[in-house]
């Protein structure tokens, strides 16, 4: 869950703001108790993304009238779909 607490913090306060994240310390000169310990936290900010963004963007595309009409018949999301194959496509989420 660390990791996931990490890309959270780092996307919305650091990259949604466009702020430079600060320099971090060197592990070996973070002081600790005797009972503590440190270790790293692999963090990927645009797997979070991926995962959890939600902001929409209106994207304008062409099929053949005949897929349109179908399509409405049968009242299909054409986003939806749009987004279920691109995933699929692209082996994502």
């Amino acid at each position: 869950m660390a990791e996931d607490v990490l890309a959270l913090m780092i996307y919305t306060n650091y990259e949604e703001q466009n702020l430079i994240l600060p320099k971090s310390t060197p592990i070996e000169k973070i002081k600790l108790s005797r009972k503590e310990f440190a270790t790293y936290i692999v963090c990927d900010t645009t797997k979070y993304r991926r995962q959890f963004g939600t902001k929409a963007v209106k994207k304008t595309l062409s099929i053949p009238e005949w897929l349109n009409d179908a399509a409405i018949k049968e009242n299909i999301n054409f986003s939806q779909v749009l987004q279920e194959a691109l995933k699929e496509k692209l082996n994502v989420g």
